[in-house]
């Protein structure tokens, strides 16, 4: 956010495409150009029903991308919008991915569910900027077929880095290659990048907790591996409390935490 804009106050943006990925969730791309880490999120609010966090799901050009699940007024509120219409936003907030200190590192990429909306954005960042990293494999993972999201980028994306994907439960109609089980599974069984590695996880928090266990396993350190929470953030600058984890504001010390610092609170 920049230093002269107040964060109380929201600003009006254009939704330029509202996109449905399954039957409770889509894609909403603003018309704004934003300066943001991955990782990072908005407050964005519909006038005379409320506001909610959202994470960007793009990284850099002159819109924004957000990924929503339909959960409360809010949520269905920003799935009614159609081109044209204006919603609020205030932000960026937050501290995301560190893209900077992983400069040289072999990167693992680990997303369950709605949480691969934040590490689209991870992914856009590092094809951009591909020779300041090694080797980048990711894994994804969805209860079903019909909960894959973004399978057109996934294919694209697998024409760039090695991209694993799973289901737990295997249909017909899907879209895309894919293993049966859960991804921690896919990830257990899957060869991981030697050398200095990193990781970036985002997605359920027992499925968050469960990888980084596996990664450990592997040889990662766990101040290396980086998850993603989620948590009621209703004010987004540490005044409220609604979001603490422990000691730490999620929305100023997050969302983005060192599995090192977290390990102790992921069952509260």
């Amino acid at each position: 956010m920049q230093a002269h804009e107040n964060a109380y106050i929201p600003r009006p943006v254009k939704v330029l495409n509202n996109v449905r990925e399954t039957p409770e969730n889509f894609t909403l791309t603003l018309s704004l150009r934003l300066a943001h880490e991955p990782g990072q999120f908005l407050q964005v609010s519909v006038l005379g029903v409320g506001e909610a966090p959202i994470s960007i799901a793009s990284w850099g050009g002159d819109t924004v991308t957000l990924h929503i699940c339909e959960v409360g007024n809010v949520t269905r509120a920003l799935g009614a919008c159609r081109p044209g219409d204006t919603v609020f936003v205030r932000g960026p907030f937050g501290n995301g991915f560190p893209m900077y200190d992983t400069w040289g590192h072999n990167l693992v990429l680990a997303g369950g569910g709605s949480g691969v909306a934040s590490l689209k954005g991870v992914i856009e960042y590092v094809h951009r900027h591909r020779d300041d990293y090694g080797d980048v494999t990711i894994f994804l993972g969805f209860r079903n077929a019909g909960e894959v999201i973004f399978p057109d980028r996934i294919e694209h994306w697998r024409i760039h880095f090695p991209v694993y994907v799973s289901l737990d439960t295997l249909s017909d109609g899907r879209r895309l290659d894919a293993s049966e089980g859960f991804v921690t599974d896919l990830m257990r069984r899957t060869d991981i990048p030697a050398g200095e590695s990193a990781a970036l996880l985002c997605g359920p928090p027992v499925m968050m907790r469960l990888a980084a266990q596996v990664l450990e396993d592997k040889g990662l350190r766990d101040d290396h591996i980086y998850l993603s929470m989620e948590r009621l953030m209703y004010c987004a600058i540490g005044k409220c409390c609604h979001c603490m984890i422990g000691d730490k504001y999620t929305c100023l010390d997050g969302p983005v935490f060192r599995w090192d610092a977290l390990r102790e609170h992921m069952n509260d």
